[in-house]
């Protein structure tokens, strides 16, 4: 076939009619529009409920964060805190140690109840000497020291904040001389030898004589029943009685006789019921101040006292 042929052919086919087949109307269905295709479409109850949760979700975010905040900022306190703490710990004890092995004055050692010994005598008692650090004292030791020391009766030292040491002590005193193979010893109220010399200071005491005690040496405890016994009386005499008796004579145990600044003998037996003979002294010393008759003694037997005229 010829190309002219050809394009005849084509041309004849082209202008050929087409024929559509339509849909058969019973297959028409519905589409209802979708609205939300539509841009310019938005529902008010949806964007409501959206715009409440996302509110929601915007506050819970806040909270959420405050609350992160507030525990990192609690976090940061309580380090804070604790570094405070220890560095306050460890300032103390720098300080302490310091304190402690440092050649300072620190605090001040306070002494009650020394009436003869002078507060450097307590000082040199305790073992403190040059300056007082209480950091470097112990008070129990200081009180072991006193306590040894005789010139103390008994002490109690306590610690004080912030930087004290309180020393209350009772010194102890003589409550007679008594005399020994090589001169005299003074003993306390219990018969503490306290101090020993070859003479008699001036002590105004009264001396037991008519017994000379073998070799003694100081804290020595007297045993001798005579003395001791003696000695209850002494000490249970009211204090302006106490100072009328210069002298108690203990030479016979059965025996015992005391003697007043007048030289008036008063009989005590052998020393028993000391603290009556005491009681019964006193009253007849105040019959004989206010009698004329010449007394030539005064016996406290406690089942029949009386007062020997001359």
């Amino acid at each position: 076939m010829s190309n002219q042929t050809r394009d005849n052919h084509s041309h004849t086919t082209s202008q050929r009619p087409v024929h559509r087949v339509m849909p058969h109307p019973t297959d028409d269905v519905f589409v209802p529009p979708n609205l939300h295709d539509d841009p310019l479409y938005v529902p008010a109850a949806e964007e409501k409920q959206a715009m409440e949760e996302e509110k929601k979700r915007r506050h819970l975010r806040k909270m959420r964060h405050i609350k992160q905040q507030r525990l990192r900022k609690k976090r940061l306190q309580s380090r804070q805190r604790r570094l405070m703490v220890i560095g306050a710990v460890l300032l103390v004890f720098l300080l302490w140690l310091f304190l402690r092995l440092a050649p300072v004055p620190f605090g001040a050692l306070i002494v009650d109840g020394n009436d003869t010994m002078t507060n450097e005598d307590v000082y040199q008692a305790c073992g403190v000497s040059g300056y007082v650090n209480v950091i470097q004292l112990s008070p129990g030791d200081i009180q072991e020291r006193l306590c040894k020391d005789l010139r103390i009766d008994d002490a109690v030292v306590e610690r004080r904040f912030p930087a004290t040491i309180q020393v209350t002590m009772k010194e102890r005193k003589a409550a007679a001389v008594i005399t020994t193979m090589y001169g005299f010893a003074y003993i306390d109220e219990k018969g503490k030898v306290m101090e020993l010399g070859p003479q008699i200071k001036g002590v105004s005491v009264p001396i037991m004589t008519g017994k000379k005690m073998d070799t003694i040496l100081l804290g020595d405890d007297i045993t001798d029943e005579s003395i001791r016994a003696s000695l209850v009386y002494l000490q249970s005499l009211s204090p302006d009685v106490l100072k009328t008796i210069t002298e108690i004579n203990v030479g016979n145990p059965d025996g015992i006789v005391a003697y007043t600044t007048d030289s008036l003998p008063i009989h005590l037996g052998s020393g028993n019921d000391a603290v009556e003979r005491a009681a019964i002294t006193e009253e007849l010393l105040q019959e004989v101040k206010h009698t004329d008759v010449a007394v030539q003694y005064i016996d406290t037997d406690i089942r029949a006292p009386l007062v020997m005229s001359k």
